[in-house]
C-alpha cells in the first residue's frame, strides 16, 4: 500500500509570525497535535506541536510569563525544525519504519517539495484494524515485500 492511500490531504498549517495562543487555538480548531509552519513564501519550514507549546510553557516560571509567552511569543521561536518527509509513492510500511527510527507519530508528504499530506501512526493501527493493511506475518508468508 502507498502512503497516498492513507493520507489525509486537507492540511491546517499556521504562520512563523502567529502567536503561540494563535497556534494554540488552531490547533483546537483543527483537532489535530502538530501544524506545519509556513514562512512567508508558503514553504513548510517547521512544525509547531502540542508538546512543543507545553514545553515552552514549562520553561516560564510564574503565570505572567506564561501569559506573555502566549500573547507575544511568536511560532518561528519555539518551533521544531522541518522534520524527515516521505512521498505519496512511498510504501506505508517505509514510512512506519521512518516514524520509529525518527521517533515521530506523523510524517508529512512532500511531493516534488510541496507539502501534499501527512500519515500519522494511527491512520497506519486504522488500516491495520480495518484489514486494508496486512500485517508484516501475513505479507512475510505470501512471499510479497
Amino acid at each position: 500500500m502507498r502512503v497516498a492511500e492513507l493520507m489525509h490531504q486537507s492540511l491546517h498549517t499556521i504562520s512563523i509570525d502567529a502567536t503561540v495562543a494563535d497556534a494554540v487555538s488552531a490547533l483546537a480548531a483543527a483537532r489535530v497535535s502538530a501544524l506545519p509552519v509556513i514562512d512567508r513564501s508558503g514553504r513548510a519550514v517547521g512544525v509547531l506541536s502540542t508538546r512543543t507549546v507545553l514545553a515552552a510553557e514549562a520553561t516560564q516560571a510564574t503565570p505572567a510569563a506564561r501569559e506573555g509567552l502566549f500573547r507575544t511569543t511568536r511560532v518561528l521561536e519555539i518551533m521544531e525544525p522541518w522534520p524527515p518527509t516521505t512521498s505519496p509513492e512511498a510504501d506505508v510500511r517505509h514510512a512506519a519504519q521512518d516514524m520509529l527510527r525518527h521517533v515521530t507519530q506523523r510524517l508529512f508528504v512532500e511531493r516534488s517539495g510541496a507539502l501534499v499530506g501527512v500519515l500519522s501512526q494511527t491512520d497506519i493501527v486504522a488500516a491495520l484494524a480495518a484489514g486494508r493493511l496486512a500485517p508484516v506475518e501475513a505479507v512475510a508468508a505470501s512471499g510479497a515485500a
